[in-house]
């Protein structure tokens, strides 16, 4: 197959390209070990059961497979298909082995990488984002109560989220105000994502990276108090992940701030710390709601990030906490091999 038409048609519908690779790679593999159940083929391709499942139904609406007790068969349309199945499929295997890796390297239950590099193409980012869309909904299973961060990569998120049956769902800001353009602070995000979840959700009236006294006589008022053990005691987290001197000079640290860090080896930005390549956090920040350790300790974890520029600080966070799911894309994705192979 001419891989130029799958490069335009991947320009220019990501999202349903992305779907038919995953029912080309799914057809393929059935092929090749039919009969086969879905279970088994999802644990095979290191799939949620889910996306197979659904996948599945639809190639079988499509009359490309069969479903019988003893597993999925092709039909003989399947097999006509399967030739062009293997060309179209092969982008996505080549993904799937990457998130293999960095799933087992990082202890991350659940990596989904998307092609592209945002630091080279700003369209992929909202790629990243609509994955990351599809898969909170799934993390989202059984939870009362969500906490998110601000960030422009976790603001298209909550955009990219489908509308669908509303969900009994609160969700919190993670953090206050950091700064910057309205439509990423954290107590915007976390009200978009409730309308976009039909759900509820709670404003965090708190200046970020506020301490000491201050801050504990201010979370004293219920307004504060509130919403703060909501974040606290959050079933999921979903957080963006920055570059620490980035962050540090857009929020306006000073050249010895910005110099203090550098010293202390900061690569990476989560919550409003800064942390270091061995997770360690080494600057910045806030005690009162969620701190760099608690990420994966008592919730969901899930991070979001893109750009090939990001991978370092990407790996400070998630190689030390455990997670449930990590979205990234291949610039980001391709880098953290090569760092973690160094």
């Amino acid at each position: 197959m001419d891989t130029s038409i799958l490069n335009t048609l991947a320009q220019i519908a990501p999202d349903l390209m992305d779907e038919v690779e995953l029912r080309a790679l799914i057809l393929e593999r059935v092929a090749a070990l039919e009969p086969i159940g879905r279970r088994a083929l999802a644990a095979r391709l290191h799939l949620a059961e889910r996306e197979v499942r659904a996948a599945a139904e639809a190639l079988k609406r499509a009359g490309c497979l069969t479903q019988s007790a003893s597993g999925m068969e092709l039909t003989q349309q399947g097999q006509n298909l399967v030739e062009t199945a293997r060309a179209i499929s092969g982008g996505r295997r080549t993904l799937s082995g990457i998130e293999l890796t960095l799933s087992q390297r990082l202890n991350v239950e659940r990596v989904c990488v998307v092609r592209g590099d945002a630091d080279i193409d700003s369209g992929v980012m909202e790629e990243v984002a609509r994955a990351a869309a599809r898969q909170i909904r799934f993390l989202l299973q059984d939870a009362h109560v969500m906490a998110v961060t601000g960030g422009r990569t976790v603001a298209l998120t909550a955009e990219a989220i489908s509308v669908a049956a509303p969900m009994e769902i609160t969700v919190v800001p993670a953090q206050g105000g950091v700064g910057g353009g309205v439509s990423t602070q954290a107590n915007t995000v976390a009200e978009r994502f409730a309308q976009k979840l039909g759900g509820y959700y709670r404003f965090l009236h708190l200046p970020d990276g506020l301490s000491g006294a201050a801050a504990d006589e201010l979370a004293r008022v219920p307004q504060v108090r509130e919403p703060l053990e909501l974040v606290r005691h959050a079933d999921v987290f979903l957080y963006g992940v920055g570059r620490a001197m980035e962050l540090a000079q857009r929020r306006g640290l000073s050249a010895s701030e910005r110099d203090r860090l550098a010293q202390e080896g900061a690569v990476a930005e989560a919550l409003g710390f800064y942390i270091n390549a061995q997770g360690r956090v080494v600057g910045g920040g806030s005690s009162l709601a969620i701190r760099p350790e608690d990420i994966g300790r008592k919730n969901r974890a899930a991070a979001v990030a893109a750009g090939r520029a990001k991978a370092e600080a990407i790996l400070a966070v998630c190689a030390h906490h455990p997670h449930k799911l990590l979205v990234a894309d291949e610039g980001a994705a391709l880098r953290m091999m090569e760092l973690l192979r160094a």
